[in-house]
């Protein structure tokens, strides 16, 4: 009995001694720092933001702070960080999507899906500029995002410019100038339904604020 207890001890304490040893030595090193799902963000800036120098100690790396430190930088939505024994350090990011940008006097303030303007810088294909807004109003924003974001994708191709003078007061502007009064941001799938079917009607503004009754003006 004494003997197995012996032989546990002495392999417990083999253990604690090994996990001390990988702890305080960095005999498995940081090798490399790969970056996936970035499109938007230089790589290296990722690399940078997680705060893992290279020839780290592995054992000692924070993922989840890493993640969170990449996850503060202005494009990146979520990141997640594992460690991949016996030197890598895999990130993997999901970016926003610019649905919307707003010009301002300091520059185009670009705008995710959940109204939140996240960066200044030039916009990206496929966001579209929302005007006629006074300031950053995220739930306007919001609300035009989602409205934009129903629209089918030959509809969405011929998106210019959305007019948001007030949360219920949302007009889009296609390429050739003809208008869509959309009114409130709700019941956006059959509204982008009945936008769809109603433009190949003759006219120039068409009202499908009610996507059961809608009309057509030159």
């Amino acid at each position: 009995m004494r003997g197995r207890v012996s032989w546990i001890a002495g392999g417990l304490a083999l253990i604690l001694c090994l996990g001390l040893l990988l702890w305080f030595v960095p005999v498995l090193k940081v090798g490399e720092i790969t970056v996936t799902g970035a499109q938007q963000t230089a790589e290296e800036d990722i690399v940078t933001a997680t705060g893992v120098p290279p020839g780290a100690n592995m054992v000692r790396v924070d993922a989840a702070r890493a993640a969170r430190n990449v996850a503060a930088l202005p494009w990146i939505e979520r990141a997640h960080v594992e460690r991949r024994f016996p030197g890598t350090v895999a990130v993997e990011v999901t970016e926003r999507s610019a649905v919307l940008y707003a010009t301002r006097p300091d520059g185009e303030h670009l705008i995710d899906a959940a109204g939140a303007p996240f960066i200044i810088g030039p916009p990206p294909v496929g966001a579209v500029e929302i005007t006629d807004t006074r300031e950053d109003d995220r739930e306007l924003f919001a609300g035009a995002a989602a409205v934009v974001e129903s629209l089918d994708e030959p509809l969405r191709a011929q998106l210019v410019r959305v007019r948001a003078p007030g949360p219920y007061e949302i007009t889009l502007v296609l390429l050739d100038g003809r208008e869509i009064y959309w009114g409130a941001p709700e019941d956006n799938h059959d509204k982008s339904r009945a936008a769809s079917a109603a433009l190949s009607r003759d006219g120039r503004v068409y009202n499908v604020s009610d996507p059961v009754q809608v009309t057509v003006r030159q």
